[in-house]
């Protein structure tokens, strides 16, 4: 069982005196004589081993069923490592869409409040503009996990996506990171072989600390997973001296479209995937039941409608198709391989057993087409080099599109940008020290903003409330899951509890086994939608009419958690924001031709 004392570390007043304190008081000490560090100094180390590293890995787009310990067949040994020691999770949720992901990650707070009620701040329509909540970045209502460990005696360094601002006090600088290289946007702003912009004069992509370092040349095997390890392990490398524990928060960009692996993984999967996703999926689903993941009864969801039928395709389709898969598993297959760089280097400098390692994606697969008629990307497509032998290298722009996006999804419903179960139900996986949790499964219920509570717990530390150093914050709306730990079937929201999640109205509330949801046409019609998810995970069985009672009840949730999270929907989006949020796989509510058949 996990058991860690908290106490010597506790800190009411939000100042860093009691972690500081400790860490200064085992310097000084060590440099008396051995008597009087047997009698004073054993009980302040203790103290000090006992606050816990932590390193949080986040993937970008991986869905549920596209590693390992989740079932998949592409290679992640380093990630069945920390599942064999830790605890996986079958029921995390996450935002369905990144930057309002890693919001509540590092906020422990519900993106509405936390400035990400939309994904950007070019994204927020004329009713959402100047609303607390929609600045489209990372807001000082907020604190993150990051700076109450830094201003409590922690290290903190973090590299790869940010996506939550970049002016000089949205970026990791100034929300508790002591170094940084980051990519700014949602995604590579060029390619993953480079740190260009997307115009030759572009600047603000790519950020080391307060530096612009966009468009600065790179070796010849540059590729981003890769840089990205590098780097981390570069900043911790450059402290190791120190004695404060560290905080390292590795946020890969890859697998994120433009879907690339490097050369050294491009081809490991060569010839894999002929059998196509429809098969994929059923192998997948049967291997997530012999590990438990699932119950034996489960089905697969509906084929999403903008998926063609692999038996449907033509032959020099399914070789694309084969392609794009056997690519996309080389992007998992490399990132994998840079956590186990990371693994190796934390047992170099034997703080391995010391770190808690949390796992995570930041929303589903990625199952769409990747852009719409007349959007910039298209021009993109059509300057790129996308033939067979050039597909995921430097120069081609590809995505994996719907029906990989649904094996990816497996056994779920649908993908990113959706709150089905597909597009927010995600991967993560937990290893604490000290805690007796050796490859065991938790199906509790936990939110993406339960890590940052989580994390302080663990740290001995609590959270602010009211205000912090001289400005009004909010209360966390997360809730901390060290009694999972503990205890894998622990609950952490009962079932009076409301958990919601919206983007774009889109909209998904869960109470106890109960989930409301609402997803515009053409997949599903312009109402509410109920689901027992426990019972009907790959919501196949709409409940509303059968149900009404309680679908007057889930309604009257989401009006509470509306209110709660001051939630501003909007029936008009702006021109410009409509073909980006919506016809990424449809036009006119249609499906959507693949331009890349």
């Amino acid at each position: 069982m996990l058991r860690i004392n908290r106490g010597c570390l506790k800190n009411p007043n939000n100042r860093a005196d009691s972690a500081t304190m400790c860490s200064k008081a085992v310097s000084s000490l060590r440099k008396r004589k051995r008597a009087f560090l047997t009698l004073f100094l054993v009980p302040l180390l203790a103290c000090a081993q006992e606050r816990p590293n932590f390193l949080v890995i986040v993937a970008d787009d991986v869905g549920y069923a596209e590693l390992g310990p989740y079932g998949s067949e592409i290679e992640t040994p380093a990630l069945d490592a920390i599942a064999a020691e830790g605890l996986r999770f079958t029921s995390f949720y996450a935002q369905m869409n990144c930057s309002p992901s890693r919001a509540m990650l590092l906020s422990g707070t519900d993106s509405h409040l936390a400035g990400l009620g939309t994904i950007a701040a070019n994204f927020v329509s004329p009713s959402q503009r100047g609303v607390p909540g929609y600045e489209g970045v990372l807001n000082n209502r907020v604190v993150t996990f990051a700076k109450l460990l830094q201003d409590n005696g922690y290290r903190s360094y973090m590299t790869g996506k940010w996506h939550l601002g970049v002016s000089p006090d949205t970026l990791p600088i100034a929300r508790g990171f002591d170094r940084s290289f980051i990519q700014s946007a949602g995604g590579p702003a060029n390619s993953h072989f480079n740190l260009n912009g997307p115009r030759p004069d572009a600047t603000g992509a790519y950020f080391e600390d307060e530096i612009d370092m966009t468009g600065t040349p790179v070796a010849d095997d540059f590729f981003s997973s890769n840089f990205y390890t590098d780097k981390l392990i570069q900043y911790m490398r450059e402290d190791e001296r120190q004695e404060a524990p560290f905080l390292a928060y590795l946020a890969f960009s890859a697998p994120h479209i433009p879907v690339q692996a490097p050369e050294t993984h491009i081809d490991l999967y060569r010839d894999a995937y002929g059998d196509g996703y429809d098969i994929l999926r059923e192998r997948r689903l049967a291997k997530m039941i012999e590990l438990g993941l699932l119950p034996e009864e489960t089905e697969l969801s509906r084929r999403p409608i903008t998926v063609t039928p692999w038996d449907a395709l033509s032959a020099e389709a399914k070789r694309l198709q084969a392609r794009r898969m056997e690519i996309y598993a080389g992007a998992i297959d490399n990132m994998d391989d840079n956590i186990a760089r990371v693994i190796d280097y934390l047992k170099g400098i034997a703080e391995y057993d010391n770190t808690v390692i949390l796992f995570l994606s930041d929303n589903g697969a990625a199952g769409f087409f990747g852009w719409s008629e007349g959007a910039a990307g298209v021009a993109q497509v059509a300057r790129a080099d996308n033939s067979l032998e050039n597909l995921g290298r430097d120069g081609s722009r590809m995505f994996y599109g719907p029906g990989w996006g649904s094996a990816g999804s497996t056994p779920f419903s649908l993908f990113k940008r959706h709150p089905a179960e597909g597009g927010i139900r995600v991967p993560a996986i937990i290893k604490v020290p000290g805690a007796e949790h050796a490859g065991e499964i938790s199906h509790t219920t936990l939110m993406v903003s339960d890590v940052a509570p989580t994390f302080l717990e663990l740290a001995g530390l609590d959270q602010p409330l009211g205000t912090y150093q001289g400005r009004e914050v909010l209360r966390q709306t997360g809730k901390s899951f060290t009694a999972v730990i503990d205890n894998p079937t622990a609950v952490v929201h009962d079932e009076e509890e409301v958990l919601g999640i919206e983007l774009w109205g889109r909209i998904a509330v869960r109470k106890g086994p109960w989930k409301l949801m609402r997803i515009e046409p053409p997949f599903l019609e312009d109402r509410w939608y109920l689901y027992n998810i426990d019972a009907d995970p790959r919501e196949s069985t709409d409940l509303s009419e059968q149900m009404p009672d309680k679908l007057a009840e889930m309604i009257t949730a989401w009006e509470r958690y509306r209110e709660a999270n001051n939630v501003i929907l909007t029936d008009t989006l702006p021109a410009p924001i409509r073909p980006l949020i919506r016809p990424m796989w449809l036009i006119d509510d249609t499906p959507h031709p693949d331009p890349m058949p």
